[in-house]
């Protein structure tokens, strides 16, 4: 869980960058390609293996302050900006499983969620 993140000044926990953003028919989409091997068939990337590797690395966390920070520069970037209806999802891609059907996990986090996490982080009143 969140108690056993080591937060070292050199070692930080998010280390890495947002691999891609991208606009389709209106609407933003996060995307991180991942290499993890989690078996050596496309049967080893299927939803159940995807959930388990986002939460063992901690994936959920690292996009959802991804996607915060893209969240507050689409605020000011894009006029008129509204989560909600501009925002398209999240994509993690495990490229070793990547086929039809396997391989790419999704999330859409709910408008609610990230107020909250906006309000917990940076503060009440600060878009």
């Amino acid at each position: 869980g969140v108690a056993d993140l080591d937060f070292l000044p050199v070692r930080g926990f998010v280390r890495g960058f947002m691999d891609m953003v991208f606009a389709h028919e209106g609407r933003y989409f996060l995307v991180d390609w991942k290499s993890n091997h989690l078996g050596p068939g496309p049967g080893d990337y299927n939803e159940e293996a995807l959930c388990g590797a986002m939460a063992l690395h901690r994936y959920v966390l690292q996009y959802h302050l991804y996607l915060l920070a893209l969240k507050r520069h689409l605020a000011r970037k894009v006029p008129g900006f509204n989560y909600e209806t501009h925002f398209g999802g999240v994509f993690y891609i495990f490229l070793r499983g990547a086929v039809p059907g396997r391989g790419v996990f999704f999330d859409l986090p709910e408008p609610a969620l990230m107020d909250r996490l906006e309000e917990n982080l940076v503060g009440k009143g600060s878009g």
